[in-house]
């Protein structure tokens, strides 16, 4: 059973987050230039992962909730594979913080996605 006011909560937290981890790439905060430039993928990675990024978070906030949901969920799966394998999960003496973020938007947009399943195109149809 899913509770409607714990996945909206879910869908704004992780909208928030998005948008401010959005918004420090298209800045150029140095810590998102490092991060992108040890992974080769400074700066035009860095901006598609931006816009990605602000993408699921309007979803998010829209009555796309669902499509946003599926969007992020790959973003911070993508970005959690990426610190576990090449950039470890302590980033510039952040004491893990960084990683923490990813872990709580990606438990938010999982909420979401299982509480909006059933709008999901193509698949929310058969369920």
């Amino acid at each position: 059973m899913t509770h409607p006011m714990l996945t909206r909560a879910a869908q704004g937290i992780a909208a928030v987050l998005l948008l401010m981890a959005a918004a420090m790439k298209f800045m150029g905060d140095p810590g998102s230039i490092e991060i992108f430039a040890r992974l080769g993928m400074d700066p035009a990675g860095r901006y598609l992962i931006a816009v990605v990024e602000m993408t699921a978070a309007m979803l998010l906030l829209s009555p796309f909730a669902a499509l946003g949901s599926v969007i992020a969920t790959a973003v911070m799966c993508g970005a959690i594979i990426a610190h576990v394998t090449e950039l470890g999960l302590v980033v510039n003496n952040d004491s893990g913080r960084l990683i923490g973020m990813l872990v709580v938007v990606l438990v938010c947009v999982a909420y979401v996605l299982v509480s909006r399943r059933k709008e999901i195109p193509f698949v929310g149809e058969t369920l």
